[in-house]
């Protein structure tokens, strides 16, 4: 059986703390076909200087415009049957990739979604999370079941679709996991495949949790989801909201650590 070409596509702009951390988890991966992209958005910190250390990377620094642009920028350049995409704080498990491209030896399947841990880079602490099956059907009742870090696509079918759409900011991964539910169903697999990090600087902290949900019910009416459906994703992203404002107000009062402010939000994605 001939070894498929496993390309990882990973976005990044000012992540030089955590960059290596990623770079590292995809070169000692024990496979011998990866390619390792990264597309960076033109970042002032010392990206730049670690990228040069690293001379298997395939990688650019320009001014881009946003995650979306950087991923299909990575996906025209990727040369493997295979796509992972990995943020550029998160990170693979160890010695995942063999496993991962035995599944798509099966010519059926075109995406496969494992399980992924949360990380929380304040105080490392780890939280197993399992993803829960994807279908057109239950990515409509909640969009929250995406979870980016531990899927792997066929990059045929990413083409198909026409990669990511680059007027999402926030939900490009909720946009593109709908779209290609409707041309098939991923394989779900019950094994821990990658880190999802919780850190102070990413995306998707409570401050653009309404973006969040703007772009999510343009989706989710696009699609004709049912009125209860919409109601229920927004009642809950203003709880979490809230619960961030409250947090924050509590913080800067100095009456709990700065800790607890990203300790809730695990569901959604960042660059």
């Amino acid at each position: 059986m001939q070894t498929k070409l496993i390309s990882i596509i990973t976005p990044s702009f000012n992540q030089a703390q955590y960059i290596e951390r990623n770079i590292a988890s995809v070169l000692q991966q024990d496979y011998p076909a990866v390619e390792h992209i990264m597309i960076d958005g033109g970042s002032t910190d010392n990206t730049v200087k670690i990228l040069h250390k690293y001379p298997h990377l395939y990688w650019i620094s320009e001014k881009d415009n946003g995650q979306s642009d950087a991923l299909n920028k990575g996906l025209k350049i990727a040369t493997g049957e295979i796509i992972g995409w990995l943020n550029s704080d998160d990170f693979y498990e160890q010695d995942i990739f063999k496993t991962v491209a035995k599944e798509f030896e099966d010519q059926n399947v075109q995406w496969v979604i494992g399980n992924l841990k949360i990380f929380y880079e304040e105080n490392k602490r780890i939280i197993p999370i399992k993803s829960p099956t994807i279908t057109q059907e239950n990515l409509l009742k909640d969009p929250d079941i995406v979870k980016q870090q531990p899927t792997f696509f066929r990059k045929s079918i990413l083409d198909r679709v026409g990669g990511w759409d680059a007027s999402f900011y926030m939900a490009m991964d909720y946009d593109l996991w709908v779209r290609l539910s409707k041309i098939s169903t991923p394989k779900m697999m019950d094994r821990y495949w990658a880190f999802f990090v919780i850190q102070a600087e990413q995306k998707s902290l409570g401050k653009n949790l309404l973006r969040q949900l703007r772009e999510i019910l343009i989706i989710m009416k696009r699609e004709g989801a049912p009125g209860y459906y919409t109601m229920k994703v927004s009642i809950r992203k203003y709880i979490y909201f809230i619960k961030y404002c409250m947090k924050r107000f509590l913080i800067r009062m100095g009456l709990i650590s700065p800790n607890y402010l990203n300790m809730n939000l695990i569901h959604r994605n960042k660059y």
